[in-house]
Formats: structure tokens, sequence, C-alpha cells
């Protein structure tokens, strides 16, 4: 994201808005055709103030998929005979968006200043803390526990604690987890895409005990209602933040359950994706709960889209590059390099792309027009710059690039681009 090299004559205008508002769309993209640029500039562009803004990535999409897997494949025996991720669902997906919403505000409380306790009811209290204490996904519960505790307005010894809680009864000369205990770590197992840190609910027990909520929490269930949550959750942020929850996911096509080898695994590919624009999932978002923008990989042979349920209402982008389109590019790229050049003679002669490679020539032009994304230029170009100087003693400045200078630079920038995104037989 470090880069400032965004060509946006190609990209959806309907993403990178004016007035930098969010909105709610996936973008399909071909390797290589600037996607993350793109994520990049648009998570940028989104004022602070006006959102609270979720970035999902490779490294927390695995951390959860691997609970996933170990939870329902301990040994991975499963992952020998059939797909590790053949019960994923939309409740796992809901519940990866939630729990990675949960913990960011719950890192955020400790940076804020102005963090106000919301005028809400302490059974509304109480929902809220629930949904804390089951999806935060953080080291320890220190930082859990200054939330929960702030919010019911706690301090010095009447503060609840994990390590205080008295989680266990004796009967029968044998101490046993309490009922209310019980009932919370048995729900909390059901939950296949979230971590099983017992001292949350340790943290939960004690409040339930001094609030008086034992017969509410063993009346019902957290599981099963994951959807409710991250509408309650959203709505929450919305209304006493002033803020509105932007989720935006990329980085999937770094996923060693989705792609391996330069082989896409197409069931697990194909699972995630549909579980991420369910109709409950797509309903809050048309509700104007949240925002979701979806940064995925366009390959072949795999749908998504006829999972949608209103296109109308959460759009598809895709990003297209053809010859014309990537010698603007170059074009642009090549001015860019200008000016961060030193102001010599050589470096101020090209600032068209056509002339540097020596386009009218039909022969530089076939190889030219195989050029088919910004990443392989990316490569050609910097193939180019070596072999150019290889030989720019031998030349008249400025030169062109010859017709040998193309195509060795062609074939040695096609060597840094793997194969990607092959489906598995």
């Amino acid at each position: 994201c470090d880069s400032d090299i965004l060509f946006k004559p190609v990209l959806p205008q309907a993403v990178l808005k004016a007035d930098h508002s969010a909105s709610s769309f996936m973008i399909l993209a071909k390797y290589g055709t600037g996607k993350t640029l793109l994520r990049c500039e648009y998570y940028k562009s989104l004022n602070s103030n006006n959102y609270f803004k979720i970035l999902i990535l490779n490294r927390q999409i695995n951390e959860y998929l691997e609970t996933f897997v170990s939870g329902t494949s301990p040994n991975g025996k499963d992952c020998e005979s059939r797909d590790c991720l053949i019960r994923w669902s939309k409740h796992e997906f809901a519940q990866l968006m939630l729990s990675v919403l949960v913990t960011e505000f719950v890192d955020q409380f400790q940076k804020e200043e102005n963090f106000y306790v919301p005028n809400i009811s302490l059974d509304e209290k109480f929902q809220i803390i629930s949904i804390l204490c089951y999806y935060y996904n953080g080291q320890g519960v220190s930082k859990l526990e200054k939330l929960v505790n702030f919010l019911l307005n706690k301090t010095d010894n009447s503060m609840y604690t994990a390590t205080k809680a008295e989680s266990q009864i004796l009967e029968r000369n044998v101490y046993r987890d309490k009922p209310v205990l019980t009932h919370l770590k048995q729900d909390l197992n059901k939950f296949n895409a979230l971590r099983k840190d017992y001292d949350k609910l340790h943290l939960l027990l004690a409040i339930v005990e001094g609030e008086g909520f034992q017969s509410k929490v063993i009346e019902n269930t957290m599981f099963d209602n994951v959807f409710n949550h991250l509408t309650c959750f959203t709505v929450f942020v919305k209304t006493n933040l002033k803020k509105s929850v932007v989720v935006v996911i990329d980085g999937i096509d770094e996923n060693r359950y989705f792609f391996k080898d330069n082989l896409v695994n197409k069931l697990s590919l194909e699972l995630f994706l549909r579980s991420s624009v369910s109709q409950e999932i797509l309903s809050s978002v048309m509700a104007h709960n949240f925002y979701l923008s979806l940064f995925y990989p366009e390959i072949d042979g795999i749908n998504i889209q006829d999972a949608i349920i209103r296109n109308d209402k959460f759009p598809t982008y895709k990003i297209k590059w053809n010859t014309d389109s990537i010698i603007n590019y170059a074009d642009y790229l090549v001015q860019k390099l200008s000016k961060r050049s030193s102001s010599t003679v050589r470096c101020k002669s090209f600032t068209n792309f056509e002339k540097l490679v020596n386009y009218p020539d039909q022969k530089n032009a076939a190889i030219i027009n195989r050029i088919a994304t910004p990443r392989e230029l990316h490569y050609f170009m910097i193939d180019l710059i070596s072999e150019m100087n290889n030989c720019a003693k031998h030349v008249a400045k400025p030169f062109i690039a010859t017709f040998e200078n193309v195509e060795n630079a062609f074939e040695k920038s096609t060597k840094h681009i793997p194969d990607r995104h092959r489906l598995k037989d």
C-alpha cells in the first residue's frame, strides 16, 4: 500500500468516490490487474472519523480457517480423504467477520480517550458484553476486562475479572464447574471458527452472577444467533460511536487452503466466497447496518455472482485491461519515473512509452501486445531497463529499445509471472 502509482481510468469509477464515502460491492479481478492497489486506495480514502474500518486480510482469514480445521478435523485425517473445509458455511464466515470486528473494537477502546458509556439499559449492555466475551479473539482477557467494566461503570474493588470468578462448586467431595459455566462452555464449543478461550467465559460468569443474569443465560444460547449478533453489534457501533462499520476483505488469493502450488482448490474457494455473500449477510448490508467491500480474484470456472440476492444493491465490478489501456498506463508510469529521475537529457527524452519501445515497429508491437496486466508490465519494464542499460554505451543518446531489447526483456519478465489460478483436475 506504499505505492502512489494508481491509474484510475481503468478502475471501477463507482469505488473511489469524490466525497470519500464507503459503499458495498464486490471486485472480481484477474491476478495482477491492480485489485490490491485499488483496495489500498479505497481503504485510505475512508475517513476514520466517519467509519469504523475493519480490514480482513489473509493472516486473519487463515487464523480462523486453522481454528475451523483443527476443530472439525483435529488430526488432519479428514483432509487426506476429503476437503478440509467441506463444512464451512455462512455461519462460520459471520463468526470470522464479527470476531475480527469485536477484537478491533476492544483494541480501539484502549486507544480512545473520549469513549463514553452508552445510555442503554443493563439488559442491552449485557447483550453487548456477551457478544464481546464470545467473539473476542485477542490474547488474554485484560483488555476485555477493562472494556466490560467500563460499560458497567465498575471501578476499583467492584470490577469484574476472570481470576476472581468462582467457577466451581463442591459436590460429593468433587469440584465441578458451575452449571452456568458448563452451559457457556458447551455453547462456545459449537462455534467452529472461534478460539476456545475459557478465560473469557470465566469473566462472563463473574458478570452473570454479579448482575443476576443466571436464569437468562441458562435459558438461552448464543449459538445459531450469529447473524443477530452481527446486526446487534454493528448497529451498536453505529449508534453509540456515530461511525458506520466498513468491512474490507482482500488477500484470499494468498491462502494455502484455496491456492497451493499455483492450483486452485475449487470446492474450498467456492464455499468461502459464497459464504461471504449469503442472504443473511447481504440483507444486513442492504439494511445499512454496515458496509461490506470484497476484493476477490476472478477465476475461470468459479461462479459467485449467482449467489448474490440483489445485484443492483450489491454490485460486482471487474478490472479489465486491453492493449490500449496497458499502453496508456505505461505512458503514465514513464512520466512518473521521469519526474523522479535526475534531470538529464536521456531521462527527459522518454515520456512516451511507444517511443521508448519503438512500438511502430511491428515486431516490437507484437511482443508489447502480449502484455496483459499491469503486473506483467512492471516486470517487463524492470527487465527492459536492465537490457537497455547493458548496451547504453554502444548506442547514440537518447536511445530507443531495439527488437532484441524488447524480446529479451519480455522473455525474462515472463519467468517472474507464475501460472496462477489454475483449477485442480
